[in-house]
């Protein structure tokens, strides 16, 4: 789906947010006035408990929608969004959302399979029935972890927490990453030579 097209014959000149690395694009708690298409850069998604810990929940790239569950469900954002890098972001207000959904019922078929694909997924992660996600799951906790806090060594420990996986799968999917040219491991740190490129890797055709 390419948003812009949904949005151009209701308004003459979108509004579009730029955010620099680590500026906050909503808090968790905010209420969810405005919906989100990111049109260049990578955006991350965090929930931090009452004990403070911080968890990981995904990594949004360009050309994907973010703050639509809450958007929809009217309930306040659940977590908190993150520019990981120089991010460019068009912004849709609730009144003109519910502008384009009554007058273009495409765009609403189009927003109920994502938020239907989210659930499903969800699902799959929570039963551990979905084989791929440890992965994807890493390869995401990598990107979020190392563009938040550049300055930070994580450990394999570490990234396993965040991505809700093992010491050892994070060392496999690690050292996979490094032979297909995604990563260089450093010692106990490592480098994302591109992240969006890393966020795509498809370890089926990789």
């Amino acid at each position: 789906m390419i948003f812009d097209e949904f949005i151009e014959p209701f308004v003459s000149s979108p509004v579009v947010r730029k955010f620099k690395r680590s500026d906050i694009v909503y808090h968790e708690g905010d209420r969810p006035d405005n919906l989100y298409y990111l049109k260049e850069g990578l955006i991350g998604l965090f929930h931090i408990s009452e004990s403070g810990k911080e968890t990981f929940l995904r990594v949004f790239s360009t050309g994907m929608i973010f703050g639509h569950r809450s958007h929809f469900a009217q309930t306040p954002y659940h977590a908190t969004a993150i520019s990981l890098t120089k991010s460019e972001v068009s912004v849709i207000s609730k009144s003109l959302c519910e502008e384009i959904c009554s007058k273009n019922p495409s765009f609403l078929r189009s927003m109920l399979q994502i938020v239907s694909r989210d659930l499903g997924n969800a699902e799959l992660r929570l039963s551990g029935l979905q084989d791929k996600s440890a992965m994807t799951r890493i390869i995401e906790a990598m990107v979020f972890l190392k563009l938040k806090h550049p300055d930070y060594t994580w450990t394999r420990k570490e990234i396993a927490e965040f991505s809700g996986s093992t010491f050892e799968t994070v060392t496999r999917v690690m050292s996979r990453l490094a032979d297909e040219g995604l990563i260089v491991k450093e010692g106990r740190d490592f480098i994302i030579n591109d992240p969006e490129e890393l966020l795509q890797f498809d370890p089926d055709q990789g």
